[in-house]
């Protein structure tokens, strides 16, 4: 991955000032990002699947859309979109396809697709910013993530958004996450009102392998009366864990 030395240089000098003034701990997320006034250096990754996992998921959807609405909507709510979905017998009546399906799913590799760059700053008042930074793909000008509109309140452990308040739970995964098992914080806000259903979430995580700090937040809107998306946008960054002499690191795969 190439040198990111323009943006470090916009960002450096404002990160600096925020340690001159700032000495509080940001809460729960301590230990995930550098507060000293460094960046870290990472990228938005995806999984890449194999052809016979995308067809074998067009086969999951196909079953899972004849099912009835109750069902559906039990198994989507108890649904993780970063992790094989349980064995259901209704859904995959034939167990072998299923394991077919686990198998190319484990097949999947992680790749970057546009470097970021990151690190905590002091807001005042306990509150705190991600500085953030990345390329945009059509302009090619350098711009802030949609994560640096919010704010984390250390005191009360919540993410603050214009749509308001985010809470804490504690969060963990098996290896069944297609990111590794982790362990950290996510932050949820779900909101419903006459015209719309929102749903905004934060999450901080590090893998229990001690390679990768990962940094997620999705947000979506749909209308309540047709169930239409009016708005929608999700990412997943990943970061080497590094030594804080050392945190310019270059973003790896699992």
């Amino acid at each position: 991955m190439k040198a990111f030395s323009p943006i470090f240089a916009m960002l450096a000098a404002p990160a600096m000032l925020s340690i001159a003034v700032c000495a509080e701990s940001p809460g729960a997320l301590e230990g995930y990002l550098p507060t000293n006034g460094t960046l870290k250096q990472g990228a938005a990754v995806r999984p890449v699947f194999t052809k016979e996992f995308a067809e074998l998921q067009r086969s999951f959807v196909t079953k899972l859309a004849a099912q009835s609405e109750e069902k559906r909507k039990a198994f989507l709510e108890g649904l993780d979109p970063n992790a094989v979905p349980d064995y259901d017998a209704d859904i995959w009546p034939d167990k072998a396809e299923y394991d077919k399906f686990v198998a190319e799913w484990k097949k999947s590799v992680i790749q970057p697709v546009t470097e970021v760059a990151v690190g905590l700053q002091s807001a005042g008042k306990g509150e705190w910013k991600i500085l953030s930074a990345t390329v945009d793909a059509r302009t090619r000008r350098t711009v802030p993530l949609t994560i640096s509109a919010l704010k984390y309140d250390a005191s009360k452990n919540v993410w603050i958004s214009n749509n308001g308040e985010l809470s804490a739970t504690k969060y963990s995964s098996t290896d069944a996450n297609i990111y590794g098992a982790q362990t950290g914080t996510e932050w949820n806000l779900a909101k419903e009102d006459a015209l719309s259903r929102t749903r905004e979430v934060v999450r901080v995580t590090k893998t229990t392998d001690g390679k990768f700090v990962y940094v997620s937040y999705s947000f979506t809107e749909q209308s309540a009366i047709t169930g239409a998306s009016i708005a929608q946008g999700s990412y997943v960054l990943q970061f080497p864990i590094v030594t804080a002499a050392a945190n310019m690191g270059t973003p790896g795969r699992r």
